[in-house]
């Protein structure tokens, strides 16, 4: 995927463009209070789902009207902007917490009370964000599943991951989630299809076929296909690998 950058000028042809671009801000700035009020109110993040639902439900009423001349999936761009970042911001406020803890902890005398309580505290704390990452992995499963009748990924070495990128997997909770998106398909009827995991999903054109080892190199984010020219994304090219093996592999087994 390639970023174009334009400068727009002012003109009447731009006009309806600067409108469109104006009423964006709008509903930018609106979703923001509205993580502001719920974050003063329940302590926590919105959910991106319920945001959408709200919005939906706003541009059917008359004085929000204006917001149906923004398109729906720029809308829905707009409300996973603001949902990635304050996950951004809850993971390294999360991650500061634990390093608080952890020195508090590391200057307690050991065998005394006080260490003894920062150490609950610690736990505490450390349950709290498990207990985060599970609920948010439950709703993103129960989305995929409502949505997909089949879904196909990549069987992933989880222990050859941990090992060259250390606890940072273990962290983001990659198997955990994969055994609750299993479990949430099994029960709405979805299918869970893996490929095997030494596929070169991310190295082949999925266009013509032609492999690319240089691909092989993680640094490599974008590649044009030398036979076929096609412009890739590394992991958009790698998903739609991911899906026909999947889609082939599942259908003739039937």
């Amino acid at each position: 995927m390639k970023t174009y950058c334009f400068k727009l000028y002012k003109a009447k042809r731009n006009k309806k463009l600067h409108k469109v671009i104006n009423i964006a801000g709008i509903i930018y700035n609106h979703c923001i209070a509205l993580h502001k009020r719920y974050y003063r109110l329940f302590k926590k993040s919105l959910n991106i789902y319920k945001l959408q639902k709200h919005l939906t439900k706003l541009k059917k009423i008359g004085k929000f009207s204006y917001f149906k001349e923004v398109g729906s999936q720029a809308i829905q761009d707009i409300t996973q902007r603001i949902d990635r970042a304050y996950k951004l911001f809850f993971f390294k406020q999360n991650a500061n917490d634990i390093k608080k803890a952890n020195r508090i902890l590391s200057r307690k005398k050991k065998g005394s009370n006080h260490r003894r309580l920062a150490k609950i505290a610690l736990a505490r704390l450390y349950k709290k964000i498990s207990n985060q990452r599970k609920d948010f992995h439950f709703k993103l499963a129960n989305k995929i599943c409502s949505e997909y009748a089949l879904i196909c990924i990549e069987d992933l070495n989880i222990k050859g991951m941990q090992k060259r990128w250390g606890r940072k997997i273990s962290d983001y909770g990659f198997s955990e989630f994969i055994k609750i998106l299993e479990y949430k398909a099994r029960e709405i009827g979805s299918i869970v299809q893996k490929i095997d995991r030494y596929y070169p999903s991310s190295q082949i054109c999925h266009v013509c076929g032609t492999k690319n080892p240089e691909t092989k190199n993680l640094a490599v984010r974008e590649w044009i296909c030398a036979k076929c020219k096609t412009s890739h994304d590394r992991d958009r090219n790698a998903a739609i690998n991911i899906w026909k093996v999947g889609a082939s592999t599942f259908f003739g087994e039937i």
